[in-house]
């Protein structure tokens, strides 16, 4: 049950972030074919999927504890230990090197907007308490795409508690709706001003801060709830309900385009459809493992989406990298091809960005996330003995 959870979930890290990496590389092709440009710019929806994927890997690990503990607190507690020498040891590495990076840039006569945006010492200080989310200066310019590591890390903030109280489907509906009108509420009074016309444009703090985002991981709340013994492996997802989530994916998926990239007619519903589109394309995935997967799938495609699936966060953090290196030296080249040989070249750019990502992710895999790991799991057992000996007193 445990490998087909993780296959599935890997999966979708996977395809997720592909389309990051896709988007933010469309940008160097400016001669691309408008079908091929649209559906990578899509790519950004990504993020959603992520957050998608995130929830339910909260659900899971606490419902996993609960089973191991019973004070509420202790398990709190594991969860914030855990999440926290997750995420933050690497996106502090990626603070000091996007930060020297930019000085080096500078030193050398770039503008400084050509690796990171304008920022102060208040925002680093900001982001390195995760509480960059709510800045407008801190929230993407002091690591690239770190909006949504701010918008994740504030989510872990009431992610214990929504769990503890949503103990059946009538209580979580309850916290979605509270959740969502609490969301919507601060929108139009803090964001819009009260004002009844305000949109959203993409890609600005509006679009990018908590009240726009954090429904997406109301909908991975419900895709736990609802398809978890799929999700799991606990039982095969018939080929009916494989195509019928399909076409659920690809029906949320194009009214995404429409409120966002394609159509922009809402960039701030845009989100949460496409983390509709995205619990669509999981349980899609999960009919699609073990021997339904076909034998090339079996050999090829399936390894190197597990690999990246699993080095997805390092992947995150370290393609802007590679992103910011073609942009300074093939940004000509790029930008002087037709639509054909762009196409070609923006192929073959993912992949090659893909690796020289995914060998940056292993390395701090090794040198930063397997040490973080090891400090966890030790603090973790001194705290289980405490909890253990108070328990007996």
């Amino acid at each position: 049950m445990e490998k087909g959870r993780i296959a599935a979930l890997d999966a979708g890290r996977s395809i997720a972030v592909v389309g990051v990496v896709a988007v933010h590389l469309s940008f160097q092709f400016p001669n691309l074919p408008d079908s091929v440009a649209l559906i990578a710019r899509m790519g950004q929806y990504g993020v959603q999927l992520f957050f998608v994927i995130s929830a339910i890997t909260i659900f899971m690990t606490l419902e996993a504890d609960r089973e191991r503990f019973s004070a509420a607190r202790h398990i709190t507690l594991r969860f914030y230990i855990k999440r926290f020498f997750r995420i933050a040891p690497l996106y502090y590495a990626a603070i000091a090197i996007y930060g020297l990076i930019s000085w080096a840039a500078w030193r050398s006569g770039y503008e400084r907007a050509w690796v990171l945006g304008a920022h102060s010492p208040a925002d680093i200080l900001l982001n390195v308490l995760f509480l960059h989310a709510l800045s407008p200066s801190a929230i993407n310019n002091v690591v690239p795409g770190g909006w949504s590591i701010g918008v994740e890390m504030l989510f872990y903030l009431l992610a214990p508690l929504i769990f503890f109280f949503t103990l059946n489907g009538v209580r979580l509906a309850i916290a979605s709706v509270s959740v969502l009108a609490m969301s919507a509420a601060v929108m139009w009074v803090v964001g819009c001003n009260g004002a009844p016309d305000c949109h959203v444009a993409n890609n600005t703090f509006l679009y990018f801060w908590p009240p726009v985002q954090v429904p997406c991981f109301i909908v991975g709340m419900w895709t736990w709830f609802a398809f978890r013994r799929y999700l799991a492996g606990a039982s095969s997802v018939t080929r009916r309900v494989a195509w019928l989530s399909l076409t659920t994916a690809l029906a949320f998926a194009l009214a995404t385009a429409a409120l966002g990239v394609w159509l922009a007619k809402g960039h701030e519903f845009a989100p949460f459809f496409a983390a509709c589109a995205g619990a669509g394309l999981l349980l899609f995935v999960c009919s699609h493992r073990g021997r339904d997967a076909g034998q090339l799938g079996q050999r090829l495609f399936k390894p190197c989406a597990m690999a990246i699936g699993r080095q997805s966060y390092g992947i995150y953090l370290w393609h802007f990298i590679c992103t910011y290196a073609t942009f300074h030296f093939f940004e000509r080249v790029f930008g002087r091809t037709d639509k054909h040989m762009s196409l070609a070249l923006f192929i073959v750019t993912i992949a090659i960005v893909l690796v020289v990502s995914y060998a940056l992710s292993r390395l701090s895999d090794r040198f930063i996330q397997a040490r973080a790991s090891r400090f966890s799991h030790r603090l973790l057992a001194r705290i289980d003995e405490r909890f253990r000996v108070a328990s007996r007193r």
